[in-house]
């Protein structure tokens, strides 16, 4: 089986709160330099074509490494998977070959709640890239 990998860097925009003007960042990133000054439900959203030259029997992933805290992802505005504390070794993949769209729009969304240590810093938010696998 090959795989091949587009990561998924930026640029992302981060909104959160009453801010008005989403913020443009890139990932991976430390979680302090993201949410700094954020509490509240936070998203970042990112736009992206689906791949070219797809074939009927490839599979497209979605792959989230080193993801701390609880998010839910959206794929153009649809709910498609809810996840806690991905890692390098234990990556969050969800297979969106059927869902993809010629242009789409993926969304991963957090609550920040300054009260807990746990959620205040998390090290690094890291990868989210698209895996396509070739039998």
């Amino acid at each position: 089986m090959s795989v091949h990998r587009i990561n998924l860097r930026g640029p992302w925009k981060l909104e959160h709160g009453t801010e008005a003007t989403p913020k443009k960042v890139r990932l991976p990133a430390e979680w302090h330099e993201l949410f700094s000054g954020c509490s509240g439900a936070v998203r970042l959203t990112r736009t992206f074509h689906r791949p070219t030259n797809l074939g009927p029997e490839e599979e497209v992933d979605l792959v989230f490494e080193q993801w701390p805290g609880t998010w839910a992802i959206h794929l153009n505005q649809r709910p498609i998977a809810e996840f806690r504390d991905s890692s390098a070794e234990k990556p969050q993949r969800i297979t969106v070959s059927s869902l993809l769209q010629p242009a789409n729009t993926l969304s991963a969304e957090t609550r920040l709640d300054n009260r807990s240590g746990r959620q205040v810093d998390q090290g690094w938010v890291g990868a989210a890239s698209l895996e396509i696998r070739s039998p």
